[in-house]
């Protein structure tokens, strides 16, 4: 498979103490979404995905979600 310099990025923050959550910006179809998934199966027992772009409705806080997570 193709290795992405995104990669060690992922790599470098998770190993950093008290990291900060991670923004990931980018063209258009050039992996992001993959190499973080990916990312997070490999180096996390849990994964939550959730695409507010396809669901408009979810907001982040809204009381639903926030009951799910927890």
């Amino acid at each position: 498979m193709l290795k992405r310099k995104i990669e060690g990025i992922l790599k470098n923050w998770k190993d950093t103490e008290g990291h900060k959550p991670l923004i990931i910006k980018g063209c258009r179809q050039c992996g992001k979404t993959f190499s973080v998934r990916q990312f997070a199966q490999e180096n996390y027992a849990h994964e939550i995905y959730l695409n507010f772009y396809e669901n408009k409705k979810t907001l982040p806080f809204s009381p639903v979600l926030w009951t799910w997570i927890i």
